[in-house]
């Protein structure tokens, strides 16, 4: 199967553009005179698709919410659902624009909205998906997306709390290396070499001061190569399953900094889960979805695990009290939830808990670093100072003798 880019002309004389999926380009033109259109042309253009789908699976997060929530919007409102993807389509960006292109094309057609999604997977997750799936399957389309667009939405305000809260110590932190770097290569080497003039020994903090500044103008830009080689080797180690586990493993185990990624990775978990029970998809079935919708391995290996004691029978406590990141309470939730018939409004609850904990975690992680950060720099600052002046010192104390 290809994707095919057209230009055709409908029944009411009205210009019309987008994509359709067909077997060939015979097949494409068969569909869309089907359809009652007046073809102008027609070009393959699968290549380019997939490229978008590949490569924009972050990008267009905010986009999709926004669409969600106004399909939502519309279906409620008793709009049929191609005229309501139309209105999407019409107001949405360049590359997300030809992915809902294709997803209406594809409707158009005759496939089903989920289909058409999983047609275009590197910008419609894996959630999102199976709640549509079964939205159209109940009846309920409507009810569904606005349970996606909900979730989605309180996913962004959480992801956007948290990185606001870290952004600021970013920047103390990149200021603070641009300007210690800049102090030791440009300003030291000149004061260094006034002392040197002088023709006295120099202090030990000044030599020291001085060993620091000529391994940064001789070597430092091997320590920046090296430094980058090892940006490189741990972007690639991202890669694969077995070095994502390690950075997660990693990450959990240090302190705060693991507490909030653990929290705000199960509040996702819960809501995810919440949010597919409640749209009728089976357990099982949820675990599965949330376990391809999280980035954390350790997250990810848990979820299969439950998944298998789920099939085999067995009680979700025990699964999750054997899981190191799943916490006391969510072991209980989901045995006491499977047992009561109540773990969406559960899951519900504890997300929402950790949802707000992950928040003041991660303001907590703020406060503690940007003293720790101004500290560093000061204590930095102060010994580049105490370095330069301190044989200025001996000397004006020399010549007053």
């Amino acid at each position: 199967m290809g994707t095919f880019a057209y230009r055709a002309i409908d029944s009411r004389g009205a210009k019309r553009r987008g994509t359709i999926t067909a077997a060939s380009g015979r097949h494409a033109r068969e569909q869309l005179r089907d359809q009652g259109l007046r073809i102008e042309s027609v070009e393959e253009r699968a290549a380019k698709t997939v490229a978008i789908g590949r490569s924009n699976t972050l990008r267009y997060q905010n986009q999709l919410t926004a669409a969600i929530r106004e399909l939502a919007t519309l279906l409620q409102a008793g709009v049929p659902l191609l005229d309501a993807i139309d209105s999407v389509v019409t107001q949405s960006n360049r590359g997300f624009h030809e992915a809902m292109l294709a997803v209406r094309d594809q409707v158009s057609s005759g496939s089903s909205l989920a289909d058409a999604m999983g047609r275009e997977r590197g910008i419609f997750d894996e959630m999102t998906i199976g709640m549509i799936r079964v939205g159209e399957h109940a009846g309920n389309l409507d009810e569904v997306c606005e349970q996606v667009a909900a979730f989605r939405e309180r996913s962004g305000e959480l992801k956007d709390r948290v990185l606001t809260a870290l952004l600021y110590p970013a920047i103390v932190m990149t200021v603070s290396v641009g300007v210690t770097i800049f102090l030791m290569t440009v300003v030291v080497p000149m004061l260094l070499q006034n002392l040197t003039e002088i023709g006295r020994p120099l202090p030990l903090p000044t030599l020291v001061l001085k060993y620091l500044s000529d391994v940064l103008l001789e070597h430092g830009h091997w320590l920046g190569f090296g430094l980058f080689c090892l940006s490189v080797a741990i972007f690639l180690a991202a890669k694969s399953e077995r070095g994502q586990k390690m950075i997660d493993r990693l990450s959990f185990s240090t302190p705060v900094l693991g507490s909030l990624i653990q929290k705000q990775a199960l509040s996702r978990m819960s809501l995810v889960v919440s949010s597919l029970l409640r749209s009728g998809v089976e357990l099982v079935d949820a675990l599965e979805i949330a376990q391809k919708s999280t980035t954390n391995g350790l997250l990810q290996s848990a979820l299969i695990e439950m998944q298998g004691d789920l099939r085999a029978g067995k009680d979700l406590r025990d699964s999750t009290s054997r899981q190191s990141f799943f916490t006391h309470s969510m072991a209980q939730v989901f045995s006491l939830g499977q047992q009561s018939g109540q773990l969406d409004s559960m899951l519900l609850r504890l997300g929402t808990e950790y949802d707000r904990q992950a928040g003041r975690l991660a303001t907590r992680v703020t406060t503690i670093i940007e003293p720790v950060l101004i500290l560093v720099l000061s204590v930095v600052v102060g010994f580049i100072l105490f370095a330069t002046v301190l044989p200025i010192l001996e000397a004006g104390n020399v010549l007053s003798e």
